[in-house]
């Protein structure tokens, strides 16, 4: 890790490094990238709390406590920001509550957008009336992600327990906002692909098409129970998933093609013959291994102001990998009420952490299928410190964050 003076002007500009960031670089088949180690995006849970009782949500997994986050922590955490350039850095509203149910939402919103921050939100969709849509694209908001766990309504209300309409209508009310906004206002949706609901998301699919929405985000379920275990769809993904590319045998190399009928007879077989997407015709290898959250200057803060290197430690929980119950410990970084976050992102042991989980030399428990020493996140074989992260599933492309 260096300082942006130490690269020519040049690469610091396309980099987008400013004077006073740190950097690192990383050799890559197309060459050296160099990148930015600062903070850029914060997961902000302005509650614990939630409206809804989903059936895949981890929150029923966890004795934590749960409430809205107080206006003197809210405000700690906006003055603690480092100073940046108008959205550089990006509040993102969702965590494991509802945003939307704080009382003072929009209010976090407004001084966020005053601080000159970027604003993103994920929400259920449920509480997004007219006068809610028209206020969050009048204040500038750049992105809103509605959680929508089904293509049709009984998927839905497998999942969410609610009625799949409304949350519909939620997004045509926000997509028409966006269209009048004087800033463009991306509108997506965010889904959890599991037995139940799979079929169901080309449906889906076609919704998005419709309301002509700028995303779709599909990630696998989180465990937290053996039922839910037994309604993922990654068994095969994850035990290949944190081993080399060049490992695989055999290895397919497959050119450009046009996805129609004649072409999709091939796709089928590479599918059946390679457990894990995309294929390795598609994927450089680079979706697996990577920590999204410390390559991407990433944080989350809790309701009650912890922050933690990342969502999956916010709170400790069980997953279910492979048949077997693992422990995954909280591990928090700092506090905003005992230091700004730009104090803690450049702790010492915070910036050695995010330099481990960039390299990732951890063991491929899902791979080789874990054993006693991976029961917890406390370590691993390779004699990785805690946190040890050699079977998240976000640093395997199994699990995906809007």
């Amino acid at each position: 890790m260096g300082r942006s003076w130490d690269v020519p002007d040049a690469i610091a500009t396309a980099a987008g490094l400013r004077p006073d960031d740190e950097w690192w670089a990383e050799p890559t088949r197309d060459g050296v990238v160099v990148r930015s180690d600062s903070l850029r995006k914060v997961y902000v849970e302005a509650t614990g709390r939630c409206n809804l009782q989903c059936a895949m949500c981890p929150r029923t997994a966890w004795a934590a406590g749960s409430d809205h986050m107080t206006a003197d922590c809210y405000a700690q955490l906006l003055s603690g920001l480092p100073d940046a350039e108008p959205d550089r850095v990006t509040l993102t509203f969702g965590g494991y509550g509802e945003p939307t149910i704080h009382p003072q939402f929009l209010d976090m919103v407004e001084r966020a957008r005053q601080a000159m921050r970027r604003v993103e939100i994920i929400t259920n969709g449920t509480t997004m009336s007219d006068e809610l849509a028209t206020r969050l694209a009048s204040l500038g908001v750049a992105q809103v992600t509605v959680s929508v766990d089904g293509g049709d309504a009984p998927s839905f209300a497998a999942m969410r327990g609610t009625d799949r309409g409304p949350v519909v209508d939620a997004l045509a009310r926000l997509r028409e906002q966006s269209r009048h906004a004087r800033s463009r206002m991306s509108i997506g949706v965010a889904c959890v692909a599991t037995r139940q609901t799979v079929a169901s998301l080309p449906a889906l699919i076609a919704t998005a098409q419709r309301l002509k929405l700028d995303f779709v985000s599909i990630s696998n379920v989180v465990p937290h129970t053996r039922e839910m275990a037994d309604d993922a769809l990654f068994a095969h993904a994850g035990q290949v998933s944190n081993m080399s590319p060049e490992t695989w045998r055999p290895r397919l190399t497959v050119g450009r093609f046009d996805l129609s009928d004649a072409t999709r007879p091939l796709l089928d077989a590479l599918l059946r013959q390679l457990p894990i997407v995309p294929p390795p015709a598609l994927d450089r290898g680079e979706w697996h291994n990577r920590c999204g959250f410390a390559r991407d200057g990433v944080v989350a803060v809790s309701w009650d102001g912890r922050v933690t290197p990342c969502l999956s430690l916010l709170y400790s929980h069980a997953e279910y990998l492979g048949g077997r119950e693992k422990t995954v410990r909280s591990f928090d970084v700092g506090h905003i009420e005992r230091a700004p976050l730009r104090a803690i992102w450049r702790d010492p042991q915070f910036r050695a952490l995010r330099v481990r989980l960039r390299e990732f030399d951890m063991s491929p428990c899902l791979a080789c299928g874990g054993c006693f020493i991976s029961e917890t996140n406390e370590g691993d074989c390779f004699g990785t410190p805690f946190p040890a992260c050699s079977e998240c599933l976000w640093a395997q492309g199994i699990v995906v964050c809007p």
